[in-house]
């Protein structure tokens, strides 16, 4: 197989660069948050009666926990913490990380 290299100015190959800028930016756009999942009005004011929502830590951990889980999945996590007593790592580490954010 033969390549061939387009150059210009400098030795570097326009192509190339643009390829390597769009592939940043995808990257880059790749690392945003995912937006909330849906969760019934009723699910938050559960949330909130145990972690009040003027708590910084405790609002952040609402919106960690709605953007990286489903209702349902949320749901079954606190069925298991009733159920067995073993709270879903991913609530876990919400909660972790929104109290090494918003120390009190």
């Amino acid at each position: 197989m033969t390549r061939v290299a387009l150059r210009v100015r400098g030795g570097w190959c326009w192509t190339r660069a643009a390829l390597g800028a769009l592939f940043c930016a995808s990257v880059l756009a790749a690392c945003g948050e995912a937006p909330p999942n849906p969760y019934p009005a009723e699910a938050r004011a559960h949330f909130e009666s145990t972690c009040p929502p003027a708590s910084a830590a405790c609002a952040c951990t609402w919106d960690k926990i709605t953007r990286s889980m489903t209702y349902e999945d949320y749901e079954a996590a606190l069925t298991r913490m009733r159920d067995e007593g073993l709270m879903d790592p991913r609530v876990t580490r919400a909660r972790t990380q929104c109290l090494e954010k918003h120390p009190s």
